[in-house]
């Protein structure tokens, strides 16, 4: 069954790019959607195999990786609260997987990914434990001379069933 959701998800992020291969990897996002269609195929197998390439995880990329998705700013935060994790032996504030808000990402179905039109936010979609929980991750973003960079993610969980809903941002949090 995960098996079928990985390939779900890698199939629409193909399609989104018309079938670029993986070598193909632009130096410079052109578009908001572009930088994060990027980050959710190369970073977005996180939800799926969680815990075993703990090096590989997108908090824990060196910070020139960090910067090709995200501004200077939020990528030195991020780096940031690594540091303070491996120096103290404590979850830092991010003890969740970055793109998907969740500490246990599991029953992720349906990704979509679009640009909110008229301004420069991405709008990440997806249901989640048999569309109990839609979750909207907003992505903000601004354009640098590197091309597109996320300045800050904004988490929003709409519970479908009688909980309640929950936002919170990635640059409030680590700031």
């Amino acid at each position: 069954m995960k098996l079928t959701r990985v390939a779900i998800i890698v199939f629409l992020i193909t399609f989104y790019f018309n079938c670029v291969s993986a070598g193909e990897r632009p130096t410079r996002f052109e578009k908001p959607e572009e930088t994060v269609a990027w980050l959710y195929r190369d970073f977005g197998w996180e939800c799926f195999i969680q815990g075993y390439f703990e090096k590989d995880i997108l908090i824990n990329q060196p910070r020139i990786v960090l910067e090709r998705y995200f501004t200077p700013k939020l990528a030195n935060l991020i780096f940031q609260d690594r540091a303070y994790g491996n120096k103290t032996g404590e979850i830092g504030h991010i003890d969740f997987v970055l793109l998907f808000g969740s500490q246990d990402p599991d029953g992720i179905y349906d990704l979509r990914i679009k640009r909110i039109p008229k301004t420069d936010s991405v709008l990440v979609v997806y249901d989640q434990n048999g569309e109990h929980d839609i979750v909207e991750i907003k992505y903000y973003t601004v354009q640098t001379n590197k091309g597109w960079r996320i300045s800050d993610i904004r988490y929003r969980f709409k519970k479908t069933s009688a909980g309640p809903e929950n936002r919170f941002s990635l640059l409030e949090l680590l700031s």
